[in-house]
Parts: structure tokens; sequence; C-alpha cells
């Protein structure tokens, strides 16, 4: 273990930060890109790259999993945002685990503050899925049954992990508030909550749960992500216990 490593573990107030090491969460980007909000998170600097803090990294991450833990017990739904290579495998995966909403590959404006237009058009979409699914399309010519198998494809591809977005979400989850600057910005004209994976060169008061972390790894974002559906199925655990117990009394 580095230098950096060995002395920004001496004090670590939970074993997971060696975890978080190994996962190399610690790295961020090189200094001349840091925002001057991230400044009290970082600990250093290795070859020209600056280094979390990864105490203060943990304290803000067991901020964030207490409020998805909290989302679980009430049962409320998390949209995951993650549309840059290094996350979209691993937002699509969470997410379909959860049984969440989540958009990898590209966020289509107006998602959260013209939510209306988005539900009609994916209520369209679904239309069209069962039309093909229980053979009511092939009452069209063949032409027709191409045109709209082909708009199936289209739809599929563009709101296919909005399927189980029936309202505005709890929360929003991203992976780099830069690179999804604009699900942030919806998200807090909504006035929903923000969770953000985040690295030095991004704000971290645009989040409501920032968590200051390499946004880039793919070992980083699945160990955090990893995190956070362990909390959202902690809280849904609660949530059962209490209506079993609820029930038998």
């Amino acid at each position: 273990m580095s230098q950096i490593a060995s002395e920004a573990t001496e004090n670590q107030i939970h074993p997971e930060i060696a975890e978080m090491f190994k996962a190399g969460v610690h790295f961020g980007y090189r200094k001349t890109k840091r925002h001057p909000n991230m400044r009290s998170f970082i600990f250093g600097t290795k070859n020209n790259v600056e280094v979390f803090d990864l105490a203060k990294v943990y304290s803000k991450m067991e901020e964030a999993l207490a409020f998805v833990k909290k989302l679980g017990e009430e049962g409320k739904a998390i949209l995951l945002v993650g549309t840059k290579a290094s996350a979209r495998e691993a937002i699509k995966a969470t997410a379909e685990r959860l049984g969440m909403p989540y958009v990898s590959e590209r966020w289509l404006g107006g998602t959260l503050t013209n939510f209306k237009v988005l539900s009609d058009r994916v209520a369209h979409w679904l239309g069209l899925e069962h039309m093909k699914i229980s053979g009511e399309i092939k009452k069209y010519t063949k032409q027709e049954q191409v045109r709209i198998s082909k708009e199936i494809t289209k739809l599929d591809r563009t709101f296919g992990g909005l399927r189980l977005l029936k309202k505005l979400p709890a929360a929003v989850l991203v992976v780099d508030i830069s690179e999804e600057r604009i699900a942030v910005a919806e998200a807090r004209k909504r006035k929903v909550p923000v969770i953000a994976i985040s690295s030095s060169d991004t704000n971290p008061d645009l989040a409501s749960y920032p968590i200051p972390a390499n946004d880039n790894s793919k070992s980083s974002i699945a160990y955090l992500l990893m995190r956070i559906e362990a909390a959202y199925r902690e809280g849904e655990e609660l949530r059962v216990a209490s209506q079993a117990a609820n029930i038998e009394a």
C-alpha cells in the first residue's frame, strides 16, 4: 500500500475504507481540473493526480446510504442515470436487479421537467409492444407490421430503461455530475433529491447527497453501486419485516 494510502487509512472509521482503496475510489483528476468546492475532500496528490481523503468519502457515502436505505424502507423509486461508457453497464445491471427505472444511453431532455410528454411516449411504446405480443398486429398489412416492429425497436432503445417510471422518482442517482448535468438540473428544478457519485472536477453542492469519488473507473463505480444496492435492500427487508409484524399483531 502506498504512503498516501497508508496515511489516509490511519484514521479510518471502518475497515471498509480499505475496500474503497482496492476499488480505486480514491483517485480524482489532475489538480488543474479540480472544482474549488471539492478542495475539502482532497487528501493529497500522487503522480499529478489528486487523491481523495477516504475517511471523508466514507462519511459522505454513509450519509447517502442512510438516505437510500430510507427509500428502500418506504418502497420508493430511484431513477439511476449513467450514460458514460464506464458507468453504463453497471447502472443498467443495478437498476434491473432492484427493479428500478434507469437511463444508460442518452438522457432525454424533459424526462423530469416535461414528465407528461414522456409518459405519453412510453405509453404509446408499451401499447405497440402489447399489440405485437398479443397478435393484434396481424390485422395490419405486412408493410404496416414491419413499420410498427421497427418503431417498437426504436422506442425500446430510447425508452427501455424508463418502462418502470410511472411517476416522478423519489430520488435520482447519477454517475458524474458534469456528464449528467441536464439530468441533475431537471431533478433540482423538480426538487427531486440527487445522489451523485462524482469526481474532483465537479461541484458537489449540486447534489443533495454527493459521494466524492472516482467516477471514471468501472471498479470504483461498481463498488459504490454495490453499496447503494445493499442499502436499498436493507431498507426493503425492514419494510417487509414491519409489514409481517403488523399482520401478526
